[in-house]
């Protein structure tokens, strides 16, 4: 009888549907688009045939968030024919004090700060010390040395273009205008790159001040997932040194930076802490809004930029609350409190209102 086509494969499933429950999984649905685009067409035509009878339970599930709307959004084929979606996030810092029971906080937090919260990448954890596991993300035969480029030369062309912007924002670059100039792309077309990283592929975030009142020009980007950032942090620009096997070398340089490389995932693990307790109803107030807070030094010489790690704040009866994140072993002092209310002066943040000392 031969193979038989999609349109006819389909058919055969949905006749099947009409005399008994069928659950229908497709993982990583997009990829069709690279198969055959007529498959989403086809589809579409079975499920409006045996709409009134069908007993069919379909689910599709894919990693691409951007290609996934362009199935399913207006005026895509199968616009119209789900009944509902969700979408799953990755674990958050304090999941981790149940996968891994026996480590402790700190240990916990360097987990978090390198493989983030994807359930994929923590099953590589090595549960001994931290560097057999560093040293399993750098053997070249391990699950993760390759995976972030694999997922970028999969899901798009000319990847060395995002490459050079991912590496460019783990720097530190992170404006649009900057991260431009530092991959060495037109100012016109940078805003094309970034839209992809972030609207189809869920890598990298949209941030602006928290406390801004208008739409602002201040914008940033920054890397979502923990793994990405550590991988074009340390394995990507030393590739060539762990094709020839100095794994050491690349090792001793992240033992070297690590505690600096976690301040920004111990600044995230403290934002899903300030949001469980408001959630709960444990903090001063409840806040509607969380994020950074950036703006300019007035009339001070020299300086030009302020940067709270966080600020929460309820817009409704104006009470804020400004943090500092800091991830080191030596003790914190009061300069740094007396810095974060020197700062917190500086947010136009209602005026009228003074802001205690």
């Amino acid at each position: 009888m031969g193979i038989p086509s999609w349109d006819e494969l389909f058919e055969k499933i949905f006749q099947l549907s009409e005399k008994k429950r069928l659950i229908l999984i497709f993982d990583e649905f997009q990829r069709f688009f690279d198969i055959n685009k007529s498959i989403f067409s086809y589809l579409q035509k079975q499920i409006d045939n045996y709409a009134a009878g069908s007993k069919l339970f379909l689910i599709v599930s894919g990693s691409s968030i951007g290609m996934m709307h362009r199935i399913f959004d207006y005026a895509a084929p199968l616009y119209g024919r789900r009944t509902g979606q969700l979408s799953f996030e990755p674990f958050g810092f304090y999941a981790l004090k149940e996968w891994f029971p026996n480590l402790s906080p700190v240990q916990r937090v360097h987990i978090y700060a390198i493989y983030g919260g994807t359930p994929k990448y923590l099953e590589e954890v090595e549960h001994k010390t931290l560097a057999d596991s560093l040293n399993k993300i750098l053997s070249r035969t391990s699950l993760l040395y390759s995976e972030p480029e694999t997922l970028l030369k999969t899901e798009v062309q000319d990847s060395n273009t995002y490459f050079n912007i991912m590496k460019v924002i783990v720097s530190g670059t992170t404006t649009p205008s900057e991260i431009a100039i530092s991959s060495g792309i037109k100012s016109t077309s940078i805003d094309y790159f970034l839209t992809v990283l972030r609207n189809d592929l869920d890598l990298i975030c949209r941030e602006t001040p928290v406390c801004e009142k208008k739409p602002t020009k201040k914008v940033i980007y920054l890397i979502k997932d923990n793994f990405f950032k550590f991988w074009f942090r340390f394995l990507y620009p030393n590739y060539s040194e762990l094709e020839m096997g100095n794994t050491d070398l690349v090792l001793s340089k992240i033992e070297a930076e690590l505690d600096r490389f976690t301040g920004p995932a111990f600044e995230e693990i403290t934002k899903q802490f300030l949001v469980a307790l408001n959630r709960q109803g444990k903090l001063p107030f409840t806040f509607g809004k969380i994020g950074k807070q950036w703006g300019k030094f007035r009339g001070e010489t020299g300086k030009n930029i302020y940067k709270i790690d966080l600020a929460a704040l309820n817009e409704s009866t104006r009470e804020i609350l400004f943090c500092e994140c800091k991830w080191q072993k030596q003790p914190v002092g009061k300069e740094v409190l007396e810095e974060l209310a020197a700062k917190a002066k500086l947010v136009d943040w209602y005026r009228s209102r003074k802001i205690p000392a």
